[in-house]
């Protein structure tokens, strides 16, 4: 009876299978016999997108305009990022001409923002000097946007407030300390803003940026966080590096924007704080800011401080500090920093690989791993790392790098 039922489910389902197959061979014959025509999609209309934050800390408010992107414009997406040009080179469309104004209290003039420009082009970057307009904490502030076609973008925000002993830049200015990453925990505490939607904590990293809202003051951040927005999970310190740490107080516009995303078929999602436009028009109070060096115990032969001296003379010396940042079942990451004598108040970030015996490091020319200055691949063989430079990156550096002790970290505070 158990055979015969079996052999029952075993027709059906051979049956089924066939009648699928047969399905899909009659489609396939239906579609190989007709013609797509091409059809011409008007692209929709763009709409005036803002990107603008005050902050009462620094020099120039900045205001992004740009159109939204329709596909109508070819972008070009291969540009190296200019942070005076930073819409086109990050593949945007900058509105550029238009008449951009902050204004505060009872004015109905306002203060013109001046637009960046960079080899003669307009860049959709609209600057306001603190001589023109010294943004304060506390105090509200309008946006109003004319572009050349005279389309208007307004918004309104108020700057979260502080106490009496605020001082213009104080929030930004930065307290060194040292984490070591496998035993330290970071804890911040910082004062109430009562009128803030809430407080934003910051860590740059090579992978991007860490961030989290809190609605509480106080924060731990221990060494061994890992980075959530990157993919795979990568650590959010790293041994070698210097990482800025920031605690802003942010507005309801900044928390609304940031804490949604947007939808990219509906294009719904996104909390916008400009009207007849996109984008977020908001303000920011820094609290308190930490330049983290970041350290590690010594676990393995790698973890070490690498000494090399150029071939042209011995007296280029070149320090690297070395950690095993991330151990893999075959290959492990690797993190440091580099220093030349003939250059000392420079340092290198470096990052890379080791499998085996092979090791490949790249050193960056900021904080960013896609920013590269030179690449050494190797051999890592006892005392020595032996390797060759890619030719695409000029150097002149050591070959060959010896280990010795560490002594204090570089640039360590």
């Amino acid at each position: 009876m158990v055979n015969a039922r079996a052999d029952r489910a075993g027709n059906t389902a051979c049956g089924r299978w066939v009648m699928v197959f047969v399905c899909w061979l009659a489609a396939m014959a239906a579609l190989s016999g007709c013609e797509l025509a091409a059809v011409n999609v008007t692209p929709p209309a763009s709409s005036v997108v803002v990107h603008a934050v005050l902050n009462p800390d620094v020099d120039q408010q900045v205001i992004l305009v740009e159109s939204s992107l329709t596909g109508a414009i070819d972008v070009n997406d291969r540009l190296k990022f200019n942070a005076l040009d930073p819409i086109r080179t990050a593949g945007g469309s900058p509105i550029t001409g238009a008449d951009v104004r902050l204004l505060s209290g009872t004015d109905t003039v306002g203060v013109r923002a001046i637009e960046t420009m960079v080899s003669g082009r307009g860049t959709g970057r609209y600057v306001v000097a603190r001589a023109a307009l010294a943004v304060l904490p506390g105090r509200g502030y309008r946006l109003r946007i004319r572009t050349t076609e005279g389309t208007q973008v307004t918004g309104e925000t108020r700057v979260p407030s502080s106490d009496a002993s605020w001082v213009a830049g104080a929030g930004s200015v930065a307290r060194p300390l040292v984490l070591s990453r496998t035993t330290d925990t970071l804890r911040l505490t910082w004062n109430a803003t009562p009128d803030a939607a809430t407080y934003a904590v910051r860590i740059e990293s090579p992978y991007g940026p860490w961030f989290l809202f809190s609605d509480s003051t106080r924060f731990a951040l221990p060494g061994t966080l890992k980075n959530f927005f990157a993919s795979g999970l990568p650590s959010v310190w790293y041994p070698g590096f210097l990482q800025p740490l920031s605690v802003i107080a942010v507005d309801r516009n900044f928390y609304d924007y940031n804490r949604t995303g947007n939808d990219p078929f509906g294009g719904t999602g996104l909390i916008s704080s400009v009207k007849n436009g996109l984008g977020l028009f908001g303000s920011v109070l820094p609290l308190l800011r930490r330049d983290v060096t970041v350290i590690d115990r010594d676990k393995v032969p790698l973890d070490a401080r690498w000494v090399g001296a150029t071939a042209n003379t011995a007296a280029q010396r070149v320090d690297m500090d070395l950690w095993l940042e991330g151990p893999g079942p075959t290959i492990s990451s690797v993190s440091g920093r580099v220093r030349t004598n003939s250059d000392r108040a420079t340092d290198r970030y470096v990052v890379g690989t080791v499998q085996g015996e092979s090791i490949r490091l790249v050193a960056l020319v900021g904080a960013s791993r896609s920013d590269t200055l030179w690449s050494l691949v190797g051999r890592l063989a006892g005392d020595s790392i032996t390797g060759t430079y890619a030719t695409r990156f000029a150097t002149d550096g050591p070959k060959v790098f010896r280990r010795q002790a560490r002594g204090a970290p570089l640039s360590s505070p």
